[in-house]
């Protein structure tokens, strides 16, 4: 699973480098007083910029044009509102930083920035086909929901992102794993990235109490740990276990207990399967997909994860949405396993601090820190019927990378900052964790029940008998991803 952090760290590298070069070939000094004042200004000028200033430097690489006012169309659903319509400047970070996006690139390129988004996502579909049905070019850009807009890509309703000139799916603004691993013979009709804040604030990660962690000696290692890439599902398990205290004197687990975690078991389950370092679907040497799951490391995650959720005792769970949520909240659980939105919009109203951590890794050989974005979260693609590539791929790409320039520091830098993780060191993790979004092939066009919901499914039955259940299911997944290939074949 190759991934763009190393192109984000080189180019942030070389933009805070840049003021180095204009520091070279000054006139020779004859006084210690002279010296002293030019060291003192080339250390001002050479003083490196803060990650996310330092984005502003990287060039888009986009050519100058004047589109004459032409108006740029895009369709979204309910959820995503947000990501394209603003109320103007009001003082809600992530609400201006869109707008400013907006402006800029309207602006720039003298567009008129046109959203829509008055639907749900199922009316968003059904639009988006009959409109390719009618033959229609009615939105230069959709961005709707990643599974139900999936099996539009392979029955022909969207444009390969490869036809547009101007749209580089390796730079940091787009998500590598949606170019990638959602691919279909070479053929990549569906992107994410920054150009989505809702894609963005729906990361999952971990959170911890620190006010509870001073009790366990964890709030002055557990940022250590996580740097030094040692937080993982063992490590996970061990700072969980045990920790259920009975609150209520009742003798037995209850909602008004103590926990070590507050855990959703069904959607949240999802994630480990990814921030393990694992896909459900790969590419074969002819690019189409294949069921592709390591049987036995499988098997052992189900059962890590099944041991950190059902036999810690140390863990409350539910299937539903607020338990988890509302346990942690109440300062009744060191961890809590969340979303970026969490930090943003609820728990931000908790008096104690929280640290925001990534999901555990596997082992600590493996080298990264995956998470996935919530299934309700969009993808991007030009329906088939629109013709102007180089209108369309010069505004698409100028949002998406001055979305990564200016909402995405809205969102990481500005509103977890200082409304929720509240200290630097939960920023560099949350660097770390933001290029390592995973969107397997098996989730997206799994139709909510296929391999990539086998962790959730397990999870929420309390079964961890991934082999019985893989072996009865393994032929309908394979003849659910040759139908995607036969109708995308036809």
């Amino acid at each position: 699973m190759k991934k763009n952090q190393r192109l984000i760290t080189i180019l942030l590298l070389l933009a805070m480098l840049l003021p180095l070069a204009s520091c070279g070939g000054g006139e020779e000094t004859t006084t210690d007083e002279t010296t002293t004042a030019a060291d003192t200004e080339t250390t001002a000028e050479t003083e490196p910029l803060d990650p996310m200033e330092a984005r502003k430097l990287v060039s888009d690489n986009l050519p100058d044009k004047d589109f004459e006012g032409r108006s740029f169309r895009i369709l979204t659903y309910d959820f995503c509102v947000a990501d394209f319509v603003t109320e103007g400047m009001t003082g809600a970070l992530i609400n201006d930083a869109v707008h400013s996006r907006n402006s800029t690139v309207a602006e720039r390129f003298n567009v008129s920035i046109e959203p829509d988004a008055e639907r749900t996502s199922s009316e968003t579909k059904s639009l988006i086909q009959n409109l390719v049905k009618a033959g229609e070019d009615a939105y230069d850009l959709v961005s709707e929901h990643m599974i139900d807009t999936a099996n539009l890509a392979v029955t022909h309703h969207y444009r390969d992102w490869n036809e547009f000139t101007y749209v580089d799916p390796t730079q940091a603004w787009w998500n590598q794993s949606s170019y990638e691993d959602l691919s279909i013979a070479g053929q990549s009709f569906l992107l994410a990235g920054s150009i989505s804040p809702y894609f963005l604030t729906h990361y999952y990660c971990v959170y911890m109490n620190k006010e509870l962690g001073d009790s366990y000696g964890l709030t002055d290692t557990i940022y250590d740990t996580v740097l030094a890439g040692e937080f993982t599902i063992d490590y996970y398990y061990s700072q969980v276990q045990d920790k259920w205290q009975d609150l209520d004197g009742d003798g037995k687990q209850s909602d008004a207990d103590f926990y070590g975690l507050a855990a959703q078991t069904t959607s949240y389950a999802t994630p480990f399967i990814y921030s393990f370092g694992e896909l459900t679907v790969k590419q074969d040497e002819n690019g189409l997909p294949v069921l592709d799951m390591n049987e036995e490391k499988f098997a052992a995650m189900v059962e890590k994860v099944y041991r950190l959720f059902y036999e810690s005792n140390g863990t409350i769970t539910t299937s539903g949405w607020d338990l988890h949520r509302d346990t942690f909240m109440d300062n009744r659980s060191l961890f809590f396993n969340g979303v970026f939105e969490h930090a943003i919009s609820i728990i931000n109203d908790m008096e104690q601090d929280f640290a925001i951590l990534p999901f555990p890794k596997w082992d600590e050989s493996q080298k990264e820190y995956y998470t996935m974005s919530d299934g309700s979260s969009p993808l991007v693609s030009v329906p088939v019927t629109c013709a102007d590539t180089e209108f369309i791929g010069i505004i698409t790409e100028a949002l998406a990378a001055e979305s990564w320039k200016t909402v995405t520091p809205a969102v990481f830098d500005t509103a977890l900052k200082y409304r929720g993780a509240r200290d630097e060191t939960s920023i560099k993790v949350i660097e770390m964790i933001e290029p390592g979004g995973i969107i397997d092939f098996g989730f997206v066009f799994g139709d909510y029940n296929s391999m990539g919901f086998i962790m959730s499914n397990l999870m929420g039955a309390k079964q961890n008998n991934f082999a019985s259940q893989y072996a009865a299911k393994k032929t309908s997944w394979e003849n659910r991803i040759n139908q995607l290939i036969e109708d995308f074949m036809k």
